[in-house]
């Protein structure tokens, strides 16, 4: 199936555009995609008690900058990343809003320059310099309709005091992200995962659309993603659990949507032991419509009649610094 006519129809969706789909497996994706905002309505229709889930604000339909199309090459990276993720852009003032922080000046304008050469890095790419050349941004926003940009700190306010990003610290600072905390603790409690921090601070491309690993593993699925933007295979990477959760977190907050929210079983590099001597077991997370429960299991997690998730990896795309 054509990536470019998936993403094509779910912008014509998104923009109240009608356009008839005659192709059954773009059909079949482009009913996935939406699969999640049927439920909601089915459950809002059936008079279900929605009491526990978040309320949202209505939020306008995505729209570019206004006025007449500029010279890409001449505006500031804060204002070409506006013209090209649109409502899908997330500066990095809104981070510090989301994770109730307030950097220090130094800080701030540190983590600012880092964006100014991510997004310069980007449009610099084989992939994408000819449309910036042509000054062609309708197609940029095409090539990244499925990205956002995501800045990963290192801290978050809790109660008033700095914490380092953890799942623990994302589970207390987002509990409606989580289903409710019951006496006996989760399994996952115990894990040493479950303290350990956020790694360096850094932008990433962060990808909505999951890659599916049924049959590849996701360091096979990642050299071809990273081929795919004429990157060194390294540029590719699969999330930890950490990253994983903040991910979906600052993104769901930051836009109101759950773009995450697939029939996925999402893989991360997060390994644990049950017991020393036991065999490494893969961590992974599953989000539906919003809530996200984190799994354990010896092996990649299959497709079956009764579990219908597929085993995926959402990839991110970063640029080394010196």
């Amino acid at each position: 199936m054509d990536r470019e006519a998936l993403v094509q129809a779910i912008l014509n969706l998104e923009n109240d555009i009608e356009d008839q789909v005659t192709d059954p497996d773009l059909a079949f994706e482009l009913a996935d995609h939406i699969k999640v905002y049927v439920d909601e309505l089915a459950t809002l229709g059936a008079g279900q008690d929605t009491s526990g889930k978040r309320k949202r604000k209505k939020r306008k339909k995505s729209r570019p900058p206004k006025g007449p199309i500029p010279r890409l090459e001449t505006l500031p990276p804060d204002d070409q990343a506006r013209w090209i993720f649109m409502e899908r852009y997330i500066p990095l003032e809104r981070h510090e809003d989301i994770l109730g922080l307030n950097l220090p000046s130094e800080v701030f304008a540190e983590y600012q320059d880092s964006f100014d050469r991510f997004i310069t890095d980007l449009l610099l790419l084989p992939r994408t310099i000819e449309a910036v050349e042509k000054n062609d941004i309708p197609a940029l926003q095409k090539q990244f309709a499925t990205c956002v940009l995501v800045f990963r700190a290192p801290q978050l306010m809790f109660e008033e005091e700095a914490v380092a990003v953890s799942v623990e610290s994302l589970r207390d600072a987002f509990p409606s992200y989580f289903y409710k905390r019951k006496k006996k603790p989760n399994w996952f409690e115990a894990q040493d995962f479950y303290r350990e921090p956020m790694k360096a601070p850094r932008w990433i491309l962060c990808d909505t659309e999951h890659m599916n690993c049924t049959l590849r593993r996701p360091e096979r699925k990642l050299a071809g993603y990273a081929r795919d933007w004429d990157l060194p295979e390294g540029c590719a990477q699969q999330k930890n659990l950490v990253e994983d959760l903040y991910d979906r977190i600052l993104v769901g907050e930051a836009l109101e949507e759950d773009l995450f929210s697939r029939n996925v079983s999402a893989l991360t590099t997060t390994r644990y032991r049950a017991r020393k001597k036991g065999p490494q077991r893969l961590v992974f997370a599953v989000q539906k419509v919003h809530k996200v429960t984190i799994h354990g299991k010896v092996g990649i997690p299959h497709w079956k009649a009764k579990r219908r998730l597929w085993p995926g990896a959402f990839p991110s795309l970063v640029f080394h610094e010196d």
